[in-house]
């Protein structure tokens, strides 16, 4: 079965958030963010049809480059 949409979505991006906080207690909301936007995916689909993309979410919790901006 193949789901899409905000109903799917929403419980991936808060469980890789709680993996993220996890490993990195230190993050802030925006490097949170920040994260998130650099993780995923571009789609090829117009911005308002893919937002930032498909969550990568080996990606974000491994790069640790991401974690903690200055």
């Amino acid at each position: 079965m193949k789901l899409s949409g905000t109903s799917m979505s929403t419980p991936m991006i808060t469980g890789a958030i709680a993996l993220l906080l996890e490993k990195y207690p230190e993050m802030k909301p925006d490097d949170i963010k920040y994260a998130l936007k650099r993780c995923a995916v571009d789609l090829n689909f117009p911005q308002n049809r893919q937002g930032w993309g498909m969550a990568d979410i080996k990606r974000l919790i491994k790069e640790e480059e991401f974690h903690v901006r200055h």
